[in-house]
């Protein structure tokens, strides 16, 4: 009775906070005006209307037929980059009709799960400017600013709680845990490790 008190303590505390701490209001990087290029990819390219009916076919082959559609439309290449930790390997199902890119891949980085996400590089001068960079830190065409100090504790201390849940034989105590702090707390150090920790558990 004690052990299962204390996890539910556990868990209380971890979707309600610790100590009363509240992030605070970080800069929002989504007020900077884009470059031209990536302002053709987020009015254009990303709203070309593209069909596809992938059943466990590779993400990034998918991904990559999204580009030659967009490419035959629009007549402009839209280019992917990928993270160092995206699985272009994972196979997924989706399907979609004559929908906007952008809807389509929030739906199918949402159906790939694992937090993944992208932003259109905005940076005058860089080679890349205009690209869609993949990765797992769940954006949606803009950057998630950095965490800040306050919320990488937060994050720091709801991890160390699912550690001890799944340290206490209670994963599925923990998973829910977990997930909080990759969807709430992306940007910060301890979301890479609950991304591993959901991974190892099985999601």
């Amino acid at each position: 009775m004690r052990s299962i008190v204390q996890i539910a303590a556990l868990v209380a505390l971890a979707w309600c906070g610790i100590g009363g701490a509240q992030p605070i209001p970080k800069d929002d990087k989504k007020d900077a005006k884009p470059t031209a290029a990536a302002e053709l990819t987020r009015t254009k390219l990303l709203k070309v209307k593209v069909s596809i009916d992938a059943k466990g076919g590779r993400l990034g082959d998918v991904l990559k037929e999204f580009a030659a559609q967009v490419d035959m439309k629009a007549e402009v290449l839209i280019l992917w980059q990928y993270g160092s930790d995206f699985p272009y390997a994972q196979k997924v199902t989706y399907a979609c009709k004559d929908k906007p890119l952008d809807a389509a891949l929030d739906e199918l980085l949402t159906k790939a799960g694992g937090g993944l996400g992208y932003i259109v590089v905005s940076k005058e001068g860089d080679k890349r400017d205009g690209w869609v960079s993949l990765n797992t830190t769940g954006e949606r065409g803009s950057e998630l600013p950095d965490a800040t100090a306050e919320e990488e504790t937060a994050a720091a201390d709801r991890l160390a709680i699912a550690k001890k849940l799944i340290d206490a034989g209670k994963p599925d105590s923990a998973k829910p845990v977990l997930t909080l702090v990759v969807t709430k707390y992306p940007t910060t150090k301890a979301a890479v490790e609950a991304k591993q920790l959901l991974e190892k558990i099985g999601k």
